[in-house]
């Protein structure tokens, strides 16, 4: 039996912090997640995190340098990790590499050293690793969530980097590059973004929000920067967009870990009043572009918005079922395109919509993990699938009918989807989109061969995604910037 969690939403909407530690899927989340630019870089030495300083003991300088290790996630599998320690005046800053992701320079928050330990927190994530420095190596475990498992680090000298994709936006790029903050005055906090602004008129604006799992601006997906190169695209096409970090991600204040798809929908908001009284932009019109998951963000900010109003929608990729259909839809069609068995394929599903069932009708954490335990999955992988299934956003997700938000929308709506997306499967999505939006709004366009992430596609699998070199596919910035000059 396949292990519950290469099935989940983190896996397939969301970005790069997370990692899927089970033993049938080690991916990175999209959505999703999913994978920022990490304030516009991705390099060690951007991280601006906090810091404890050594007062005593061993000198900090022992631990500076590129520290390679292996988790183990099953007898068979295991994933390197590097971590890139500096020093600087105020004391150590870390990012984490996870090469065979493809994700490179994940900002840790917090590195603190005390004499020969050491620990590193990544909150957003919900890592965090504690060592001992023992002559040339560093002794520890790691943890994220439940899930822990030892992780043995030894210095290396090769620093693998990130290899440049063709569609990269140009470090000197022909428009003005704004780096902005602005508030979510509700909550009280502030977030972090970079806004594109064509150096010609221009009539139209667009805030891209992102897809599951905590994601910085460029949308880092196992290499690829999927939002940077949107927003560089529309930009060059006169389009101004603005992405931004989500909530404790990157350089956005807040708290990620406790946030629901409605607490998204107020920083959606939060945005949207800052363009609206921006000086350049706030004459154009001013819109969502919600990639998986932020298309449900956008129609929920959409939908209950009271001070601030819209003046379109572009849904990429984006869900019109209930979270737990979709969760139930990827996963059959995942593991029938990689060639499960017709039984086991059936067997999965089942256990699927039990899991689905049990969290939608608020059952226990001990009848989750009884469903778990009774599929024959490793006592060891249980506690962090429940503790996934149980998270306060998974909840809310898999509760959530999109079509709820959608009735109520009464805006031009683009409605984007590829037929070979295995992870919001298309044709119940279109369907959704067509059945709540009344069709003198709604316009949709299905792109026969691109997947999740809009990329010409073989299957369609979430692993082929780093192979391709493509980041997103020309046309659907063609579409959507005509599109828009008809609004």
């Amino acid at each position: 039996m396949k292990s519950y969690l290469h099935v989940t939403i983190a896996t397939v909407l969301a970005s790069s912090l997370f990692f899927n530690c089970s033993a049938a899927n080690i991916q990175s989340l999209n959505n999703e997640a999913s994978p920022k630019s990490l304030s516009s870089a991705v390099d060690s030495d951007a991280s601006t995190s906090t810091v404890s300083v050594n007062n005593e003991g061993i000198s900090r300088e022992k631990f500076v340098g590129h520290w390679k290790g292996q988790l183990s996630v099953s007898e068979n599998q295991s994933i390197e990790f590097v971590f890139n320690i500096k020093n600087s005046e105020s004391g150590l800053l870390a990012t984490l590499d996870v090469p065979a992701q493809n994700q490179f320079g994940l900002q840790f928050d917090r590195v603190s050293q005390i004499g020969n330990g050491i620990t590193l927190v990544l909150n957003a994530a919900g890592i965090r690793y504690e060592g001992t420095l023992e002559k040339n190596a560093i002794k520890g475990v790691y943890q994220q969530g439940s899930f822990s498992a030892p992780v043995d680090l030894v210095k290396t000298q090769v620093k693998v980097t990130r290899q440049a994709k063709p569609q990269d936006p140009s470090p000197t790029p022909r428009y003005t590059v704004e780096q902005v903050s602005f508030e979510n005055e509700k909550e009280g906090h502030t977030l972090a973004g970079t806004l594109f602004i064509p150096d010609q008129p221009f009539t139209h604006t667009a805030v891209i929000l992102s897809g599951s799992g905590p994601t910085q601006r460029d949308g880092d997906i196992v290499g690829h920067k999927l939002y940077a190169v949107l927003a560089d695209l529309l930009t060059k096409k006169g389009i101004a967009v603005l992405r931004f970090d989500d909530r404790g991600v990157g350089e956005s204040g807040g708290e990620y870990v406790s946030a629901t798809s409605e607490d998204f929908a107020n920083d959606a908001n939060a945005a949207l009043r800052f363009l609206k009284h921006h000086d350049t932009v706030a004459s154009s019109k001013i819109g969502y572009i919600g990639h998986s998951e932020g298309s449900l963000i956008a129609a929920i900010a959409l939908a209950n918005t009271k001070n601030t109003s819209a003046d379109f929608f572009i849904s990429l990729a984006g869900p019109s079922t209930t979270g737990g259909e979709v969760l139930i839809d990827q996963s059959y069609l995942i593991q029938k395109v990689r060639g499960m068995a017709g039984s086991e394929l059936e067997k999965d599903d089942k256990l699927q919509r039990k899991l689905i069932q049990a969290v939608a009708q608020n059952r226990s954490d001990e009848d989750i993990k009884a469903l778990i335990s009774a599929a024959d999955i490793p006592a060891s992988q249980q506690d962090a699938q429940v503790s996934q299934l149980t998270s306060v956003w998974m909840q809310y997700f898999i509760k959530t009918d999109p079509k709820t938000y959608l009735q109520k929308l009464s805006l031009p709506v683009f409605a984007v989807h590829g037929a070979k997306d295995l992870q919001v499967p298309v044709r119940q999505n279109i369907d959704g989109f067509i059945q709540s939006i009344d069709k003198q709004w709604l316009t949709y366009k299905i792109y026969p061969n691109l997947n999740h992430l809009l990329q010409p596609a073989d299957k369609g699998l979430p692993e082929e995604y780093a192979g391709i070199s493509t980041t997103l596919f020309p046309e659907v910035v063609e579409d959507i910037s005509l599109w828009l000059t008809q609004q």
